[in-house]
């Protein structure tokens, strides 16, 4: 696992500011703390801070095909580097070292602009063909290693984190309001949006190429292509009994191929379905050499580690645990400041980043359960979408009743799971269309409430509630659905995996210098579950369903029926105590008006009433103190 960054001269003059390559390349020593390479000439500057995981000694980069006219730096691990190695070699290529990233040189060599479609990996690759004097770079499918970029005139600037380009003289840190109105919807960044108005991502599954002064963009693979088609038959029951046995073996597949590494790894175990299935598979290539890795929160409905240590316990583990307190998670978040470029709202991120940190003490590298939720339907709102379906067959007068008096009596919760907040969120969005209403109920505030948020001037002409669901619907041109929950299903692939969930783990654990791995998110995996009956991701009120069927043989009956419960921390209940205090600075009313982005009166509002528990607020002011403290850190300079 590295971090990469490159300035480029479109028009192939000498470079404005020929030292910022170094700087930029400082910035991301975290990612990359074994070694620094360099590729410099008048025109174009690469930069690569290396993780050493595989070719220990002789892998630094950048790398190159035989003849020197093709190199690269690239960030994270080729899977199937082996058999590509073996298929090019055949071919008469020759190989300088062991490493994985060197095959994209050959590869690139052997069929052009082709060869992201042969990668089986995750990576964000920038690659310079010295021939043809083109600059290419690529993103994995899924989006689960970052590529940030700023184009102006005829200067092109990359870098895996915002940080490394900020180093560059000439780059704005004015910001995007439009994003901002999306963020407090979503708790991230969609698409290819920043935080920054002029830094855009390079989206997942995407190539930038820029040659004879033209910078164009492309998209090599397209999850559309692999939808189950509406109107198909219900597989009858031999044909479960077949998808699920190829499941299996495709889990089992993925799993085996996240394990090649030249220095130890291990795997980051909470107890759910997904992070116990990769133990599984792991245990049994290495019966009793598995590390694996869990928080204990001190709040009981907040910890899940009895559960992973029955898994530890059941497949003989060398089991490590870390106990979290507020100081500690404190001190996280703090720590956190640095590295969070961009505000991310999912707390997750501070549990992921201490676990990260401990088990950097013992591991290169770990596994995680990330994308098992997207693909095979994981989340309690797709079986609110049902529910939602029965709920409108009722007749208005009786739902408008219904909802009236359950919004009187429904709790205040502090709780991991706050029942009342929930069930106040599917009322209140329930006759919504299925992409709207998804959001609303996900999100952080409702999109009707960010016009309540921000004030009018600091936004473009049309509402922000407008402006916040863009994104949701652009992710939607051009796919056919089986049904809702398929649909659902497809926008949390693109937006809420690789806007949070894949920035998060990412951020987290490159802060400490660990390489995380996502057997999940294999292509091949993902081109399976999504061709799948939507009815056998998410059978009835059953989540999941046909993914622990396939798992059935390998984990215990406890951990397969255990009802779904997300990574989080107590931030509800410290923000009316521990957190109290700096909520009231942060939010302070003079600040928000001399700010000119929010209403003040609005967020007191939103404070008094979760203070006072009158209101469950947790995930509104959350995002608002990450997004102020980022604002003061990294926009106010």
């Amino acid at each position: 696992m590295c971090g990469i960054c490159g300035i480029y001269n479109l028009a192939q003059d000498p470079l404005k500011d020929g030292v910022a390559i170094e700087r930029m390349s400082r910035r991301l020593e975290h990612r990359g703390p074994d070694s620094a390479g360099f590729l410099k000439l008048p025109y174009l500057a690469l930069a690569i801070r290396r993780l050493s995981i595989i070719d220990l000694e002789s892998g630094d980069q950048p790398l190159a095909n035989e003849s020197g006219n093709i190199k690269l730096v690239f960030n994270g691990e080729i899977y199937n580097y082996r058999e590509l190695t073996s298929s090019l070699g055949e071919r008469g290529h020759r190989f300088r070292t062991r490493s994985d990233g060197e095959v994209i040189a050959h590869l690139y060599e052997e069929v052009g602009l082709e060869f992201a479609t042969q990668l089986n990996g995750m990576f964000a690759i920038a690659l310079w063909d010295a021939g043809t004097r083109r600059l290419v770079l690529a993103r994995d499918r899924a989006g689960e290693k970052p590529l940030y970029y700023w184009l102006q005139g005829n200067t092109l600037v990359f870098a895996s984190e915002i940080k490394a380009l900020l180093e560059f003289p000439d780059i704005s840190r004015r910001l995007d309001s439009e994003a901002a109105a999306q963020f407090f919807l979503y708790g991230y960044f969609p698409e290819s949006k920043s935080a920054f108005q002029e830094i855009r991502k390079l989206p997942a599954a995407h190539l930038l190429v820029a040659e004879k002064g033209q910078v164009s963009l492309s998209r090599y693979w397209d999850l559309r292509k692999y939808l189950r088609p509406p109107g198909l038959p219900r597989p009858a029951r031999r044909e479960v009994l077949q998808l699920t046995e190829e499941l299996r073996t495709r889990i089992r597949e993925a799993s085996i191929s996240r394990l090649v590494s030249d220095v130890p790894l291990g795997v980051f175990l909470s107890g759910g379905v997904d992070s116990s299935t990769v133990v599984a598979n792991m245990s049994e290539l290495s019966p009793g050499n598995v590390s694996t890795f869990a928080l204990a929160f001190q709040e009981k409905s907040f910890n899940e580690e009895p559960f992973a240590s029955f898994v530890a316990r059941h497949f003989q583990t060398r089991h490590h645990v870390l106990s979290a307190d507020f100081e500690s998670l404190k001190e996280g978040f703090d720590a956190l400041l640095h590295h969070l470029d961009e505000p991310l709202a999912d707390p997750a991120v501070i549990p992921t980043y201490l676990l990260a940190r401990f088990a950097r003490q013992r591991i290169k590298v770990a596994l995680s359960g990330e994308g098992g939720d997207e693909l095979f339907g994981g989340y309690p709102t797709y079986m609110g979408a049902r529910l939602a379906g029965y709920y409108q067959r009722l007749p208005q007068l009786v739902r408008r009743q219904l909802s009236g008096r359950l919004q009187k009596w429904l709790p205040v919760s502090s709780g991991a799971v706050p029942i009342g907040v929930f069930l106040q969120r599917f009322l209140a969005y329930a006759d919504k269309n299925p992409p709207e209403r998804h959001q609303s109920w996900f999100g952080v505030f409702p999109p009707e409430q960010l016009d309540q948020l921000f004030l009018p001037d600091r936004l473009a002409s049309w509402p922000a509630s407008r402006q916040a669901l863009a994104p949701t619907f652009r992710v939607l041109e051009g796919a056919c659905f089986e049904d809702p929950i398929a649909e659902l299903l497809y926008i949390d692939f693109h937006l809420y995996l690789e806007g949070d969930l894949l920035v998060k783990v990412d951020r987290a654990s490159m802060a400490c210098s660990l390489e995380l791995r996502t057997p999940f998110l294999d292509h091949r995996l993902i081109q399976f579950a999504a061709g799948l009956p939507t009815d056998l991701r998410v059978h009835g009120f059953q989540s999941k369903y046909i993914f622990k069927k396939a798992v059935e043989p390998w984990l215990p009956r406890k951990i397969l029926n255990r009802p779904k419960r997300g990574f989080s921390v107590p931030i509800a209940r410290w923000m009316r105590e521990d957190l109290k205090p700096l909520l009231e600075q942060v939010l302070e009313p003079k600040r928000l008006r001399q700010q000119s982005l929010f209403n003040p009166t609005y967020v007191r509002c939103l404070l008094e009433e979760h203070w006072s528990g009158k209101a469950d607020h947790r995930k509104a002011l959350w995002a608002l103190l990450c997004f102020e403290l980022w604002h003061e850190r990294w926009a106010n300079v």
